[in-house]
């Protein structure tokens, strides 16, 4: 059902501020700590959706992204304490040896968590076609959105590999530290039989094994007692799913639960008064966005589209629904780009009078705009999509929410509609953000069939061969010209914020992206 949100007369601070308000949380007494025989935390956490799979290569929802860093491992890692600088993880070390060639020397003594040696077999399976591409090898694993560049990994020795790209790559490195890069087990795969099989049970090299999984109730691990990067640190992890940001953060402080994911600025008080308990976390590696479908009839116009962007008054928006504890990035980028960051590149306008401007010349007439909506998926969701709405209304576009339950729903063809995403740079470039998002195998051109621009595309595969720096700039700088003003795929709202709720005594720090990582590298692991 359509749901129109219109509140005349109401200012746009107070309607951002009224719409975030909820009930009253129940406070309670805190029970004991959960812990086994002898001694060691079992770890609760409440989070706001059941992953779809907790296969690597298959899904980068954010459950997912929560659960499997705790599962599996990747050869080369970042090191959030030390500004993402790689690491190694199951390579002890790795060279250059070219512009398209990386050799790296694999841990000795790694076993998975069915107890099969770690080898190199497991290295050149993991980069297959069998496993990288999906179930019936189709090509729409979330992998080759970074991994379609890879070539062959040659076997040197049963522990010393080469990893070669199909051309001169100058991150190839990053790629082998990204999401859906991480290491599955050959044998434990071909013994399930099915991909069904293997994703109801999937067999890792990470600090924790899964026990089980109850479709929207919770997932449980216990540790990898033969983990090669030492003990972990918790007895077990269950992590609860409690869709409803209230009931989470009750289950925090009633005692239910030790971390609460996804915790908005306006529950921080109630979190913080407690002397058990504190606000953790902060700004990420990631942007919140708004896809729209081109295919559309409506949202067909880059006029309209663009114009959708400068009605927002993203300053107001940030101040009310984050404390502006949250950054706007200049454009579909982050200053962690490095070189590759356009830091002059112009700053998300809110220019009504020019989106009234583009509107008129779009031959917009009135027409409904759906905006397909999940309950609070995202931190702050429907409050921000009301407040959204409001200021769309003040520039003459009727934009209409539509309640969906999940992103299948969301993503049912046709479109033709706004939604909500988000996207972590899962390496620190444009090609590891934008260009997985709006490349030709990214999730609007290909997993959703929503966009597509062929001067974006032949960009992108020039800076995926392009090492020298300055002439990587050109090309990114013309990206973001393509998408953020030409022809927008997309609107950027804001650097997303992942905001946890937590007992003050579990030992554990958040990282620079949507992963959560309770393993012993985590720096709250390292420092006790």
């Amino acid at each position: 059902m359509v749901q129109r949100v219109r509140q005349p007369g109401v200012t746009r601070r107070g309607a951002i501020s009224g719409a975030a308000a909820a009930g009253l949380i129940a406070a309670g007494p805190v029970p004991a700590v959960r812990a086994d025989a002898g001694g060691k935390r079992r770890l609760v956490v409440g989070m706001s959706g059941f992953p779809p799979a907790v296969e690597p290569v298959l899904f980068n929802h954010t459950a997912t992204r929560r659960v499997v860093p705790q599962l599996f491992d990747t050869l080369v890692a970042f090191d959030h304490a030390r500004g993402m600088a790689l690491r190694p993880a199951l390579a002890e070390r790795w060279e250059r040896t070219g512009p398209r060639t990386v050799r790296l020397w694999l841990r000795k003594g790694v076993t998975f968590h069915d107890g099969s040696p770690f080898t190199a077999d497991d290295v050149v399976f993991s980069f297959s076609p069998e496993h990288l591409l999906g179930p019936g090898m189709s090509g729409r694993s979330i992998a080759m959105q970074t991994l379609d560049r890879l070539d062959r990994v040659e076997t040197i020795g049963a522990h010393e590999i080469a990893i070669h790209a199909k051309g001169d790559d100058a991150l190839l490195e990053q790629r082998l530290a990204a999401w859906g890069s991480e290491i599955v087990g050959k044998r434990a795969f071909e013994t399930a039989g099915s991909w069904d099989k293997w994703t109801a049970a999937p067999v890792g090299t990470g600090p924790y094994r899964l026990v089980s999984q109850k479709l929207d109730v919770d997932l449980v691990l216990a540790p990898h007692q033969a983990y090669w990067g030492g003990t972990p640190p918790f007895a077990g992890i269950e992590y609860r799913i409690l869709p409803e940001p209230a009931t989470r953060l009750n289950a925090l402080l009633t005692g239910a639960i030790d971390i609460a994911t996804d915790v908005a600025p306006d529950r921080f008080a109630e979190i913080e008064q407690r002397p058990e308990l504190e606000v953790a976390g902060g700004a990420v590696q990631n942007i919140r966005y708004l896809a729209i479908d081109q295919s559309g009839p409506v949202l067909k116009s880059a006029r309209l589209r663009r114009a959708l962007s400068l009605a927002l008054d993203r300053k107001t928006f940030v101040e009310a629904l984050w404390a502006n504890r949250v950054p706007v990035p200049n454009g579909f980028q982050l200053p962690s780009f490095g070189t590759g960051y356009i830091e002059d590149f112009p700053a998300l306008a809110y220019d009504p009078d020019l989106a009234r401007k583009l509107i008129a010349e779009s031959g917009y007439k009135g027409e409904t705009i759906v905006y397909r909506l999940l309950n609070n998926y995202y931190t702050n969701q429907v409050s921000g999509a009301q407040a959204m709405v409001e200021m769309w209304r003040a520039v003459g576009l009727d934009v209409r929410l539509q309640m969906m339950e999940n992103f299948s729903q969301i993503q049912r063809k046709p479109v033709n509609a706004l939604y909500d995403s988000s996207s972590t740079a899962i390496f620190p470039d444009h090609l590891g953000q934008a260009w997985r998002e709006f490349g030709p195998k990214g999730t609007l051109p290909m997993q959703v069939g929503i966009w597509q621009n062929q001067e974006y595309f032949g960009l992108g595969d020039r800076l995926q061969g392009t090492l020298d720096p300055a002439e990587r700039r050109i090309l990114v700088r013309r990206m973001l010209e393509i998408i953020d003003r030409e022809d927008p795929p997309c609107v950027v709202l804001h650097a997303s914020g992942q905001f946890y709720g937590k007992r003050k005594d579990v030992p554990w720090s958040p990282g620079q992206t949507l992963d959560l990582n309770f393993g012993p590298f985590n720096q709250a692991a390292v420092q006790r």
